[in-house]
């Protein structure tokens, strides 16, 4: 072999070694990008379906007779009443200036929660024990159970946060059963019997054999009042985390790469009628709903953004990277779902990323129609 062949054969196997890892470079890239877009599609598949369960469940255990036993609740917690002047159901904090959204979700997870017991004796913390009807069993109530003390007739009273210590049952009444509220480490939510009635409403809770006039007591077992929000760190990559607000423990990472979230409430146009006539922001009259109002949010609507832990080389253009809805167009971000005019959808914003453009991004959204509100005829 002479010197040239070599040097022929050294230069077509470069340009082998530069075909083949040109080659490998490309199919690697596209792999990556399938790669963390699958990761991206399984975090808000994941995102969604754990929202959306808990939100069929919304409400439940805190309706009696058609009505919401209360629109606000009292309750003990660091040694003082605190105050939650909106109970509902289904609550939205709108984020500012489109930043993502929180919910926080109410219900019961007992089985008998859509069944609340009647008041049998008048209650005004003069004891530490409430008298309800025992028609079911008392099997219904167990040690370290929220109660939910209210009237539902009565919706400016507020409702009061307790927690069974005991159960007491009349051998000589076996249709009345005595809940002890007793404070101490088996139930802590109860307040010191000497500030029982300051935890009350004026009055407390009367006992009315007429039922469109009764004071109830839901049993909400571990009283299920979770928030769900995104945490944004300084890189902007975010994590789906929920928080139980009524044990108070921190907060629980649920999907990683979610971004955003928006919501809207599905309201009719009574409450008494179940048709969902529009879909609103949680801003203005709907931040804080009036008692009047509650009853009108008949679904929820929600939209959770993931996004892919790939940093692209390039900008990514594609129908996900800019919205265009019939209420208006949007350059820095998808579209949450396709609107009408007289119901627009919410911006999702993600430009607060200068380099946002550089990564891809999945929407995924759902309705959830709020069964235990719906089911209520008012």
């Amino acid at each position: 072999m002479s010197l040239i062949d070599v040097l022929v054969g050294m230069v077509i196997g470069l340009i082998g070694m530069v075909v083949v890892l040109q080659s490998f470079t490309t199919f690697e890239a596209q792999k990556r990008t399938t790669t963390v877009s699958t990761d991206a599609q399984e975090s808000g598949l994941m995102a969604l379906t754990t929202i959306e369960r808990e939100m069929r469940l919304a409400g439940y255990g805190m309706y009696y007779a058609n009505q919401a036993i209360c629109s606000s609740m009292r309750q003990w917690a660091n040694t003082d009443v605190e105050t939650i002047p909106n109970l509902l159901p289904v609550a939205v904090t709108e984020g500012a200036s489109n930043a993502p959204d929180a919910l926080t979700l109410t219900f019961s997870t007992s089985a008998f929660g859509a069944t609340p017991s009647q008041i049998q004796v008048d209650f005004n913390g003069g004891i530490p024990e409430i008298v309800v009807d025992n028609t079911v069993n008392n099997k219904v109530f167990k040690l370290g159970d929220y109660l939910m003390v209210g009237k539902p007739s009565d919706p400016a009273r507020p409702c009061v946060r307790l927690q069974v210590s005991g159960v007491r049952q009349d051998p000589y009444n076996p249709k009345m059963l005595a809940l002890r509220i007793e404070s101490g480490s088996t139930a802590p939510a109860n307040p010191p019997l000497d500030k029982l009635k300051v935890l009350l409403p004026a009055g407390g809770y009367s006992n009315d054999p007429d039922v469109s006039k009764a004071s109830v007591v839901s049993n909400m077992a571990t009283m299920r009042r979770v928030t769900y929000s995104v945490l944004l760190d300084a890189a902007r990559n975010g994590t789906l985390q929920s928080r139980d607000v009524t044990a108070g423990t921190d907060p629980v990472a649920i999907a990683d790469g979610i971004v955003n979230m928006q919501l809207q409430y599905g309201i009719s146009t009574t409450p008494q009628t179940r048709e969902v006539s529009s879909w609103v922001n949680a801003t203005g009259a709907w931040a804080a709903p009036s008692a009047a109002d509650m009853g009108r949010i008949k679904a929820l609507r929600v939209a959770v953004v993931a996004r892919s832990q790939l940093k692209e080389k390039d900008v990514v253009t594609g129908v996900d990277m800019s919205c265009n809805n019939t209420s208006g167009s949007n350059a820095n971000g998808p579209c949450a779902w396709r609107d009408t005019a007289a119901s627009p959808a919410p911006i999702i914003d993600l430009s607060a990323d200068p380099d946002w453009q550089r990564y891809r991004y999945r929407v995924y959204e759902t309705i959830v129609p709020l069964r235990n509100v719906m089911w209520q005829s008012f």
